[in-house]
């Protein structure tokens, strides 16, 4: 565990990655049948359709596909097209329905360890502009359709936010944001935010998943004020980003916090010198560089020895937000 068991010495063992690759799961809408004599006639709305071409479900099932013994429901306990648990209802479209593929919850494969959306924190021009829930009955509710905004698999559309929103945004979410990461048990993910921020207002970081961060240095880092003219940091400098994320709904939810420690001359080449974790939403711990799950924080190293030599592996916020 080395210097960095010092600060980490009581984090939670278990890991949670929210970089797992999932599988696609296809899913269908729920149709209540009366009766025998009732036929469901349009072939979109059956998710065992035969032209389906991502049904993972046999072709020539029935179009019920909330009748308890057909092999293609999706509430069924066994079933490949069941994203949820048996006793869910049946509608995996349903908007309030847990096992609703576009809402953050346990049964969401893309989910991994990410914490649920802030129920007192959202961006109130996204909300008013959202058009009605994209899971609606009226709304092609194929998960796995590449375009879908019902797919839990598919990458999150671009969101844009004001300086303004972006900073009511993170104001009203910073609270969360603290209170999960202590969960680690870890000293500096409790504290990170007594430290001096440098960027004026959150951003959005494409080399941090899109999520919007906010740049963080310790006293023994001060230098890293000076940016691109801040050399290389001492040995006990730490840096910090925490995060969030904001969906085209406006709904905002807590995100991981980055961390970067400068250990001492020749500790450890391939990273130049830097000590790499990363907290997750829930508080529980993705890795560090050399300790515990250290293949999770390559991409980390990657990334960062990509850049010039004399900025120290740091990636520098953008000019407009310091």
């Amino acid at each position: 565990m080395g210097y960095w068991a010092e600060e980490f010495m009581q984090t939670k063992g278990t890991m949670l990655s929210s970089t797992v690759i999932p599988v696609a799961i296809a899913l269908g809408v729920a149709g209540a049948i009366a009766s025998d004599s009732v036929i469901i006639k349009t072939a979109q709305a059956n998710p065992c359709a035969v032209k389906k071409a991502v049904n993972p479900c046999a072709a020539k099932r029935a179009a019920n596909p909330c009748a308890a013994k057909k092999a293609c429901n999706p509430c069924a306990a066994k079933n490949p097209c069941n994203p949820c648990a048996a006793k869910r209802a049946c509608n995996p479209c349903a908007a309030k329905n847990p096992c609703n593929p576009c809402g953050a919850n346990p049964c969401n494969p893309c989910a991994g360890a990410a914490a649920a959306y802030s129920a007192r924190c959202a961006v109130p021009r996204l909300q008013k502009a959202a058009l009605c829930n994209p899971c609606a009955a009226k709304k092609a509710c194929n998960p796995c359709a590449a375009k879908n905004p019902c797919n839990p698999c598919g990458g999150a559309a671009p969101v844009e936010l004001s300086a303004a929103e972006a900073q009511a945004a993170y104001d009203c979410i910073i609270t969360e944001m603290k209170a999960a990461y202590a969960k680690s048990g870890i000293a500096v993910a409790s504290s990170y935010s007594s430290t001096k921020r440098y960027s004026k207002v959150a951003y959005q970081s494409a080399t941090h998943g899109g999520r919007f961060v906010q740049n963080y240095a310790n006293e023994t880092a001060r230098a890293y004020g000076r940016f691109e003219k801040a050399g290389r940091m001492p040995e006990g400098s730490y840096l910090f980003k925490d995060s969030f994320t904001v969906t085209p709904d406006g709904k905002i939810g807590v995100g991981p916090l980055f961390v970067m420690r400068k250990m001492g001359a020749g500790w450890n080449t391939e990273s130049g010198d830097w000590k790499y974790a990363m907290v997750m939403p829930n508080g529980s711990f993705f890795g560090e560089t050399k300790g515990r799950n250290a293949k999770n924080m390559k991409f980390c190293i990657e990334c960062h020895m990509t850049v010039a030599e004399e900025q120290d592996s740091m990636l520098f916020l953008p000019e407009e937000y310091r």
